[in-house]
C-alpha cells in the first residue's frame, strides 16, 4: 500500500515537473517568435508599459498561490520587463517581490544555479530584507551549507523575531544535528508565530502545522532517549518522559484537526497511539484496559482499516472485560478487513459461546 502511494506521489511529481517544463518552454518559444517577427517588421522589441506592471504582479501572485508555477514565472518576468522602462523608489518593493518569487520558483524545482542568479538581483535591490535573507538561507541549506544557512535564518529573526518560517527552518536544522532542545525552542516559537495557520503556497501545510509535526517527532526522540539511559530512572525522569509522550500526541492531535487529509500526520499519530495503548495494557489493573480501548477507538477513527486495533479491542473485550458480544463485533470487523480462517474460527467460537449463555435453562 505504502509502495503504491510512493509510486503515485512520484508519478504526480514527475507529471507536475513535466507540465512546468512544458509551460516554460512554450512561454520561451512565444517570446522568441514574437521577437523574431517584430524584428522582421523593422521594429525594436518593446517592453510592456510600466502601467501594466502592477497587473502582471497581481496575475503572477494569483498563479503562484495556486502553484501554477510556469504561468507565475511568465507574469513575473513580464512585470520585470515593464519595470525596465523606469526603475523608481516607488516600484522598488514590487521589483524585489518579482525577483524573489522567480528565485523561489527556481528553488522549488531544484534549479539552484538559476535561483541564486535571480536572488542576486533581489540582493542588489535590498540586501538585508528578511525575505532575501530567508531565501538565501534556503538555498544555502539546499547546497548543504548548513552552518551558513543557520546564520541567515538567525539574521532573519534579528529583523523579525516572529518570522514563523525562519523559526521552523532553524528547528529542522537543529533537529537534524540532534540538538533537540534548540529544535524544540524554535518549533514552539514557530507555532506561536503562526497562530492563524497562514497559507504558504510553497509548503504542503501551514508552518504552524508543520512545526507541530516536527516538534512531536523531536519530543518523541527525547522520550525514546530515556529507554537507553545507563541508570535507573528517577521519579523526575518518569514524569518528564510521560510529559514528552503526552505532548507528542497532543501536538499531532492539534495538527490533524487543521490538516486531516495529511497522511504523514495521521500515520505518526497512529504510531504514537499504539505505543500508548500497549503501555496501558501492560498495567495490571482493570481500568487501563478501558483506557486502552479508548486509544484503539481513536486509532480506528483515524483509520478504519487498522486491523490490529480492531483485533486488540476484540482481545480486550473477550479476554479481560468478558464482553463477548462486543468482542464478536470487533472480530467481525477484523474478518471484513481480512477474511482469514483464524478470524472466522474465533467468530464461530464466540457465536457458540454467546448462544450457549443465552439458551434457556431446562
Amino acid at each position: 500500500m505504502e509502495s503504491n502511494n510512493q509510486t503515485e506521489r512520484k508519478s504526480l511529481f514527475s507529471f507536475d515537473r513535466w507540465l512546468l517544463y512544458t509551460e516554460i518552454i512554450a512561454i520561451i518559444g512565444f517570446v522568441v517568435l514574437a521577437a523574431f517577427f517584430t524584428q522582421r517588421g523593422g521594429a525594436e522589441p518593446k517592453s510592456p508599459p510600466l502601467s501594466q506592471a502592477e497587473t502582471f504582479i497581481t496575475e503572477a501572485d494569483a498563479y503562484f498561490d495556486k502553484q501554477h508555477l510556469g504561468r507565475a514565472v511568465f507574469f513575473y518576468w513580464q512585470a520585470l520587463q515593464a519595470f525596465e522602462t523606469e526603475k523608481t523608489e516607488e516600484n522598488r518593493a514590487d521589483r524585489l517581490h518579482a525577483n524573489l518569487r522567480i528565485a523561489e520558483i527556481y528553488s522549488q524545482r531544484s534549479w539552484l544555479k538559476d535561483a541564486k542568479s535571480r536572488l542576486d538581483y533581489a540582493v542588489h535591490i535590498q540586501p538585508n530584507h528578511e525575505d532575501v535573507l530567508l531565501l538565501s538561507g534556503k538555498l544555502l541549506r539546499d547546497e548543504g551549507e548548513l552552518k551558513d544557512a543557520t546564520t541567515q535564518f538567525l539574521a532573519v529573526l534579528e529583523k523579525n523575531p516572529h518570522n514563523a518560517e525562519a523559526h521552523y527552518l532553524l528547528g529542522v536544522l537543529y533537529q537534524g544535528s540532534r540538538q533537540y532542545e534548540a529544535a524544540s525552542r524554535h518549533y514552539r516559537a514557530a507555532i506561536e508565530s503562526d497562530s492563524e495557520f497562514a497559507h504558504v503556497p510553497s509548503e504542503k501545510a501551514p508552518i504552524g502545522v508543520l512545526a507541530r509535526l516536527q516538534l512531536s517527532r523531536t519530543y518523541n526522540k527525547m522520550f525514546q532517549s530515556y529507554r537507553f539511559l545507563d541508570r535507573e530512572l528517577t521519579s523526575e525522569d518518569i514524569a518528564e518522559a510521560s510529559r514528552l509522550e503526552t505532548q507528542s500526541v497532543l501536538l499531532l492531535e492539534e495538527a490533524v484537526q487543521q490538516q486531516p487529509e495529511m497522511q504523514e500526520i495521521v500515520n505518526d499519530l497512529i504510531g504514537l497511539l499504539y505505543v500508548r495503548a500497549n503501555a496501558l495494557k501492560r498495567e495490571a489493573a482493570t481500568r487501563p484496559y478501558a483506557d486502552a480501548l479508548e486509544v484503539y477507538e481513536r486509532i480506528v477513527e483515524l483509520d478504519p482499516t487498522e486491523i490490529q486495533a480492531w483485533q486488540e479491542m476484540g482481545e480486550i473485550y473477550a479476554g479481560f472485560l468478558g464482553d463477548k458480544p462486543k468482542a464478536l463485533e470487533m472480530y467481525r470487523k477484523v474478518y471484513e478487513l481480512e477474511p482469514h480462517a483464524t478470524f472466522l474460527a474465533i467468530i464461530k467460537s464466540l457465536e457458540e459461546e454467546i448462544a450457549a449463555e443465552n439458551a434457556p435453562l431446562e
